[in-house]
């Protein structure tokens, strides 16, 4: 609506603007925002031209001066709007700076939330007070650094008086002085930096942009200086007035009043003081330019990582400025050498690690050779592999985490964007590896060629050559290597709590690795409430921590409550950003907060107050009351959008890590005329920039869903829909229940939780009941009761609570207790199986264990849960404590699978021995056109299945297996896939949607359909599952099932993902990059089908010229096959576990089979007679002899 109207609607010149900040993307004509909309992506492509709509529309638009352009954001360093009162002497001190030598009294008072400087001149001229800021603040072209108040009176009297802001260097020997000079020409500048055209006294420069009675009122004006270490630009509301020489940095800043004549009188009154700097976006931490033609041994080790295991003489070499990998492959294959950088590096959320290097020449010869750049973990057994594979495909990487998609070794995986003669070149390229803690992004010349998981850190690189086969040579020389780090002063945790009177855990502040390696990096913490928190050894709130050049970059502090209720902390710091917050809630004991059953005739306004603001911005008219002892919200809308009202409760809670926030409350009843209409229950801080909502929405066709909206994230629409209350979906009573605990919140209805949502809030979360119309003329009525508050101690938990290892494995996990409930006394978590013979916890015995948690110690242990036989057992938890448990822990132990098929698509075809086409569509109307429009092919290692529609609906093609198989419990079947990519032709226009996935089908048909459904509108289906026989047509051949775990940018990006399924005889589990997604059943366990395939689902108009319908097209490309089950015999691990001596024999304690025996360590050995386990005796004779078991 901001761009209605004939000024824009007139075909003309416009000037149109994008900005996208990873989250929302703003849209903008001629300097004017229309909209602000999600857009949460951070690699972001930009297209513009020109569309028209139908049969015989021209198109015909005109473009020029297009410009990308990116903008550092910057972070508020220091800020004060003087509600305390006080002057805080941790962060200001009284000055007075000369001017022209007068004398008085002039300084700071501070009252009514503002700092008014008063007093008068006693000895002229141009006595002066100021309030120095104690900071110091660096300012660079890259770093510029922003001073900004509100100067909000000046009320002088006398001759002339000033309203003084300064900016000096650190000496304070240098300055400029921007100032409202009443009396004596309005808003002008001094300069003293020791140049021609300084002014240090006197009226000064005037400045042109500020004069008139709109500047020279006297009255509200924000004055702002931007210095960036050779100029100081002077802004008064928005607008620059000059820009002066000031080389320098740091800067220090002084703001006050000054008074000209003898009794002259100041009066100047400030608010809301600000700095603001551009983060420091990087920091060098290593870096060799090779200039020294030495390899400096403190910086690096020659290594020879495995690869293939060939074996050769590949080293670096230090010379010409650059290093160079050089050498030959003896024994095939790949053989090679790095030089691997002592220094480790750590990784995490909150700071990138990034190394770029060039790699100046790849000039190999034989076979193959490869440049090679690895990331690995602090252990060197998991890394990733970045390459130009020379001779085998280009630019490539191999994985190896221990998870699917994994490709150790080979050819690995090929990255599509450095394919070409301008990559595939042997020159100079400079590559990337950019971790944070979680993943690694591959880039090449500037290019993002793949993000792929890498969960570690800290992490190790190396650098060097590889050449693959016998006589093949290395030859690659690199230059410039750099590694960054990058991010902003963190807390960790970022949300703490504190009892009243007592200290917290340790509080880790971190600045990012390398920092402080030559200077010393201050930081401030700062506590918001001083009367709640403060943090411990510091004064005023406020304790100044100092990172010592060349030390640690992570210091530790203490938080003491002084009184219930919550707080933030906050870090300034002029040498870097601040990257967090710290939440901080005093708590108490757990305990019921509020109940409320509506029993009164009216509301009680001491616990709750009614609010009138919407879901949405809409108004309406709605009325809050309680009617027959319940709570009543009804009304109706007076225009678009969401209108509505809440209950609110007047006090707010509290919602910790350690102590959660619950809130039940039951929804008796809701009812609505219109489009749609809401009821539910808002988390959400006092002006709902952070919120849950929890709701049901009722639509004009009687479809009812439950969603979640959160703010940020999806503050308006239709948020995410809870696949999982579908059951639930009537308008009668329901009981709803949210569990905050800090960061999240966990939504449950009539006890089924429907999964946890983002909630980064501790303090100030206030409950909202309310009911909400859509549209204008609808309305809205919601009925509840029985609302209960309360802090609750979190439970007892084992993690993970479900656990599938075969015979050969074990597991960790770990047992959480709530940090309340060991901080004064010990307590104790007993672990017990149900069924010895399956698994039992390590360590124990008669298959139960038992962990005690001192008082004052860690709220976590692990265990290890071992298999002992095939089948399930469960793990039950019990404590001594009065805590509440989260439930047992289900082991499930499963033979050894053997391997099945396995299927890289390495050849020219597709092989039929394993493989066989299916074309049966998912819609039994829909038939695809034949070859060569739909086929299958393998082209560059994958299957390709193309399909184009000649009629609706959902005609395709797969890939099923020849063979059949079987599941059961202890022998599940798995199916692992790469669903590579996605493309598709839109012959039908947006509404298009196409499928591809995998099948597991029995011999009737029944099936579950693993599937990515891409929609090209507002619609966003994404991964989901159809399954026969299913609850409804829906399920069985509609847009099928949600699978919520899989919602998001990262899953729905129509890209390289592992897919897997895996059925056990009653139920299928859906697995997606390792992550579970749901288990949906499927209780067939004979002539299991697998497959994969591609499907398409409309016919568009026809061909204009042929006459010929055409349809819409799927591409789905797929690779690396594998399909597992049955079992392979398990042979248990011999092992020696001690032994003693006992009256002249050798007593040793074994496991395994056998135990042998042999005179030399080299054997031959044979089995020692009448040995079993668990122990054996053996009479000690003359001579050597060596045991074995196995």
């Amino acid at each position: 609506a901001s761009f209605d109207g004939e000024a824009f609607d007139d075909g003309g010149l416009h000037e149109m603007s994008i900005v996208a900040n990873g989250s929302t993307v703003q849209l903008i004509l001629d300097g004017q925002v229309g909209a602000e909309v999600p857009f949460p992506f951070n690699n972001v492509v930009f297209q513009f031209g020109s569309y028209a709509r139908a049969n015989d529309d021209t198109a015909d638009t005109t473009w020029d001066n297009l410009k990308i352009s990116t903008v550092l954001s910057t972070a508020v360093v220091f800020e004060d709007d003087f509600s305390s009162d006080t002057i805080d002497p941790a962060k200001f001190e009284a000055a007075e700076p000369f001017f022209e030598g007068g004398e008085g009294n002039i300084h700071a008072e501070a009252d009514g939330g503002m700092m008014r400087f008063v007093g008068e001149t006693t000895q002229q001229w141009w006595s002066g007070g100021t309030l120095r800021l104690k900071d110091s603040f660096n300012a660079t072209a890259d770093s510029p650094v922003t001073l900004s108040i509100d100067r909000v009176e000046e009320a002088g009297q006398g001759s002339a008086s000033r309203s003084a802001l300064w900016i000096f260097d650190e000496s304070e020997s240098n300055y400029v002085l921007f100032a409202d000079v009443r009396g004596e020409g309005g808003w002008r500048y001094n300069r003293k930096i020791g140049q021609d055209g300084d002014v240090p006294t006197g009226g000064g420069n005037n400045m042109a942009s500020f004069d008139g009675e709109a500047f020279d009122d006297g009255g509200l004006h924000n004055m702002s200086m931007v210095a960036n270490g050779s100029t100081v630009q002077l802004l008064l509301d928005g607008v620059v007035g000059a820009e002066v020489a000031f080389p320098f940095s740091p800067v220090v800043f002084h703001f006050g009043s000054f008074a000209r004549a003898n009794d002259d009188t100041a009066d100047t009154a400030w608010d809301n003081l600000k700095v603001e700097a551009v983060p420091q976006q990087s920091n060098v931490v290593f870096s060799d330019d090779f200039a020294s033609d030495t390899i400096d041994s403190a910086r690096y080790e020659q290594a020879t990582p495995f690869f293939e295991g060939g074996v050769g003489d590949i080293h670096g070499e230090a010379g010409d400025g650059v290093m160079r990998f050089v050498g030959t492959t003896t024994q095939q294959w790949w053989s090679g050498g790095t030089l691997r950088v002592t220094q480790p590096f750590e990784p995490s959320d909150s700071e990138t690690i990034t190394l770029s290097i060039d790699r100046v020449a790849e000039a190999g010869l034989g076979s193959a050779s490869r440049s090679a750049v690895w990331i690995y973990d602090e252990t060197e057994t998991n890394y990733v592999l970045f390459a130009d594979v020379r001779g085998e495909g280009g630019w490539r990487y191999n994985r190896k985490i221990g998870q699917d998609g994994d490709v150790p070794t080979g050819g690995g995986n090929n990255m599509a964007a450095f394919d070409g003669e301008a990559f595939d070149d042997g020159g100079l390229h400079t590559m990337t590896m950019e971790a944070n803690g979680s993943t690694v992004k591959l880039i090449l010349d500037g290019i993002e060629g793949a993000e792929v998981s890498f969960p570690f850190s800290p992490v190790i690189f190396h650098f060097g050559a590889f050449a693959r086969a016998n006589d093949d040579t290395a030859d690659t020389t690199w230059d410039n290597l750099i590694i960054e780090s990058e991010g902003g002063a963190t807390f960790s945790p970022s949300g703490i709590g504190v009892r009243k009177g007592q200290t917290s855990q340790p509080v880790t502040v971190r600045i990012p690795q390398g920092l402080n390696s030559q200077k010393s990096i201050s930081v401030k913490v700062i506590s918001d409430d001083p009367s709640i928190a403060i943090p411990q050894g510091g004064s005023n709130g406020s304790l100044n921590l100092t990172f010592a050049a060349g030390g640690p970059n992570t210091i530790t502090f203490q938080i003491v409550g002084q009184d219930l209720g919550g707080t933030q902390f906050s870090l300034t710091s002029s040498d870097i950003a601040a990257g967090n917050k710290l939440d901080v809630a005093v708590i108490s004991d757990p305990g019921v907060l509020l109940t409320e059953a509506f029993a009164g005739n009216s509301i009680n306004s001491s616990l709750f107050e009614i609010s009138e603001e919407g879901f949405g911005n809409g108004l309406g008219d709605f009325t809050v009351e309680q009617n027959n002892g319940q709570l009543e919200i009804s009304g109706f809308a007076d225009g678009d959008t969401w209108p509505g009202a809440s209950l609110k409760t007047k006090n707010s809670y509290l919602a910790t890590e350690d102590l959660n926030l619950v809130v039940e409350v039951d929804r008796v009843a809701m009812d609505q005329f219109g489009e749609a209409g809401r009821t539910g229950v808002f988390l959400t801080n006092a002006d709902r920039t952070r919120f849950v909502f929890f709701s049901q929405q009722v639509e004009v066709d009687d479809d009812a869903f439950w969603r979640v909206n959160v703010n940020p994230g999806s503050p308006g629409g239709g948020g995410a829909v809870i696949t999982g209350f579908g059951p639930m979906e009537d308008l009668g009573k329901h009981t709803m229940k949210l569990v905050a605990n800090g960061s999240s919140v966990e939504v449950f209805l009539d006890g089924v939780s429907g999964g946890s949502f983002p909630f980064e809030l501790s303090a100030g979360i206030f409950v909202e009941l309310g009911a909400y119309a859509q549209f204008m003329d609808e309305d809205v009525s919601g009925e509840f009761d029985n609302l209960s508050i309360e802090n609750v101690l979190p439970c007892v938990e084992g993690s993970p609570s479900s656990v599938l290892i075969t015979r050969a494995e074990s597991q960790e996990i770990t047992v959480t207790v709530p940090r309340l409930a060991n901080d004064a006394a010990d307590i104790s978590v007993t672990i017990k199986s149900n069924n010895p013979d399956v698994a039992i916890p390590a360590g124990g015995s008669n298959g139960s264990i038992t962990l005690t948690f001192p008082s004052g110690s860690s709220n976590s242990q692990t265990f290890t849960a071992i298999p002992t036989g095939l089948g399930a057992a469960e793990f039950s938890v019990s404590t001594d404590a009065d805590v509440c448990v989260a439930g047992s822990i289900s082991v499930e132990v499963i033979s050894i699978p053997e391997v099945f098929l396995t299927d890289d698509f390495s050849g020219d075809s597709v092989d039929t021995a394993k493989w066989r086409v299916d074309e049966t569509p998912l819609n039994e109307s829909g038939t695809l056109k034949p070859a060569p429009q739909s086929f299958i092919e393998i082209q560059n290692g994958e299957v390709v299945i193309h399909v184009e529609a000649e009629t609706p609906a959902w005609p395709g093609m797969a890939l099923l297996t020849v063979d059949t198989y079987s599941a059961s419990q202890t022998e599940p079947l798995t199916f692992e896939l790469d669903r590579k990519m996605v493309d598709f032709v839109l012959a039908s226009g947006v509404g298009s949607e196409s499928r591809t996935g995998m099948w597991a089908m029995n011999a009737n048909g029944d099936h579950v359909f693993f599937v990515d459904h891409t929609t090209h509108d507002a619609r966003n289906f994404g991964w989901r599952y159809n399954r026969r026989p299913g609850a409804d047509d829906n399920e069985e051949i509609g847009n099928g099932i949600n699978i919520p775990a899989f919602d998001g940018g990262s899953f729905d990006n129509r890209g390289d993902h592992r897919m897997r399924l895996v059925l056990n005889g009653s139920t299928a589990k859906l697995f997606l990059d390792d992550v579970f997604g749901i288990e949906v059943e499927f209780p067939y366990s004979e002539g299991i089908t697998l497959g994969f395939g591609s499907y398409a689902d409309e016919v568009g108009p026809a061909d204009p010229e042929t006459g010929e319908p055409l349809g819409n097209q799927t591409t789905g490309n797929f690779d690396n096959a594998l399909i597992s089950g049955g079992s392979v015999p398990f042979v248990e691990q011999g092992n020696i576990t001690g032994f003693t001596i006992q009256e002249g024999n050798l007593v040793i304690e074994w496991t395994g089979n056998q135990l042998l025996e042999a005179t030399s360590v080299t054997g031959p050995f044979t089995p020692v007679a009448g040995a079993v386990p668990p122990n054996s005796s053996i009479p000690i004779e003359d001579g050597a002899r060596f045991f074995i078991a196995e």
